[in-house]
């Protein structure tokens, strides 16, 4: 008679699908692209996302929400994120003088955007939260007014959370887009 296979706790579970799932070089797991949430409910006929919720405010895990999902970590291997201070430090980078809030939003932009990427995700750089903090102002509202007026421009994101931030002309052109434009512009 074989022994009943000893069933993980959540946190076990959890742990193990980091060290087993990630793929070097990479640290951490992307919830859903990884399998691991269907693999966690498979297993424990549970929700995994109040699972990691849970583990993450219990200093067990470490998570990082990201397009689609969530990044999954073991504690300590998460990247780390620039404080607001920290960003308007990187905006401004010049000491002594101040800039306007346009200023600030295309310095955002060249700053904090990491090559090959031509744009910045307006929560996830952190940018929104050093806008915020640098002027006490809306950053969404400013930069709608930035877009109206042609000197940034934004794409929305399905998420809901957040948008992609360009300099004009940089924002990303659909196959859509230019065939439209040769069709159009003969």
């Amino acid at each position: 008679m074989a022994e009943e296979e000893k069933r993980l706790s959540e946190e076990e579970f959890v742990v193990e699908a980091i060290k087993k799932l990630r793929k070097d070089p990479f640290r951490g797991i992307h919830s859903v692209y990884s399998g691991f949430n269907e693999a966690f409910r498979k297993y424990f006929n549970a929700n995994p996302v109040e699972a990691t919720n849970r583990l993450a405010a219990e200093g067990k895990i470490e998570t990082r929400p990201v397009k689609g999902g969530m990044m999954l970590f073991l504690p300590g291997e998460a990247p780390k994120r620039p404080s607001a201070e920290e960003i308007i430090q990187l905006i401004l980078e010049v000491g002594g003088r101040s800039f306007t809030e346009e200023e600030f939003v295309i310095g955002g932009i060249k700053k904090l955007r990491k090559e090959p990427y031509k744009g910045i995700h307006s929560v996830f750089s952190g940018f929104n939260d050093a806008f915020r903090k640098h002027f006490n102002k809306d950053p969404i509202e400013f930069t709608g007014k930035m877009v109206l007026e042609g000197k940034i421009e934004i794409i929305p994101l399905k998420s809901g959370k957040g948008v992609m931030l360009y300099l004009p002309g940089e924002g990303p052109r659909g196959r859509k887009t230019e065939e439209a434009l040769k069709k159009i512009l003969g």
